[in-house]
């Protein structure tokens, strides 16, 4: 938490989720390549974005630091009060489990479980008793449509039906954002639309805040904000 905070910085952590001066770059054979500078986002709650363009910019990076998957080499990000990189590791771990969901292009499942097992896990790590994360994960799958699959291993199911039980799994703990990366991108026209469609129904149910990497501009057009990187900069798309 910060104790401390000049004029500016507390009109920052006033917003939903801030960040300011973003940036990260990586070290190759001796070069540095830069990905993102000096990126600037201000979200709401219950705000939808879309992160588009060609693959290699820096979209999948900035995603993985919003989930605090990575992080950056300077910049701040906050999450209401929270300067979520001076978190001790603790609550680091604890802002992962129970404030961001994860959705990505491989579902990244585990096969031999089944679907109620899968959905479970995050509730589970929080230290939910297992009747009660067995609780919250009939009730998620049963609102992604897989009420007669709860007990199918994954491994037995179709693309669609996993990347809807990574999609339960992802909100069993109803996060205050959710971040996806690519989530229709191994799927068909007919699966994709019903995970664009259900995105947009939880985030209204939910009121998480959205924030998908996506090239299918289709997915993208039912955000209410899109943005792409240019020059390393995040770049608001208008109209």
């Amino acid at each position: 938490m910060v104790n401390s905070l000049n004029r500016d910085e507390k009109s920052l952590s006033d917003r939903f989720l801030s960040v300011r001066d973003l940036f990260k770059s990586y070290e190759n054979s001796g070069a540095t390549i830069d990905i993102l500078k000096g990126v600037n986002i201000d979200l709401n709650a219950g705000e939808t974005l879309a992160i588009v363009g060609a693959s290699g910019i820096g979209k999948s990076t900035l995603l993985h630091i919003l989930g605090a998957l990575d992080r950056p080499d300077s910049g701040t990000y906050f999450f209401k009060d929270d300067d979520i990189f001076l978190l001790n590791q603790t609550s680091l771990a604890k802002f992962r489990n129970e404030t961001v969901g994860f959705v990505f292009q491989f579902h990244y499942l585990l096969p031999e479980f089944s679907a109620l097992e899968n959905t479970m896990m995050p509730a589970l790590i929080k230290g939910l008793s297992k009747n009660k994360a067995r609780e919250i994960a009939e009730g998620m799958l049963v609102r992604v449509g897989l009420k007669d699959r709860l007990n199918f291993r994954a491994s037995k199911l179709s693309g669609g039906e996993q990347q809807r039980i990574a999609l339960a799994r992802s909100l069993v703990l109803k996060p205050a954002i959710l971040l996806a990366d690519e989530p229709t991108g191994n799927l068909d026209k007919r699966n994709s639309e019903y995970i664009h469609d259900l995105l947009m129904e939880l985030n209204a149910e939910l009121n998480m805040t959205l924030i998908v990497v996506t090239h299918n501009m289709e997915l993208a057009s039912y955000m209410s904000r899109s943005m792409t990187i240019v020059d390393c900069q995040l770049i608001e798309i208008k109209g």
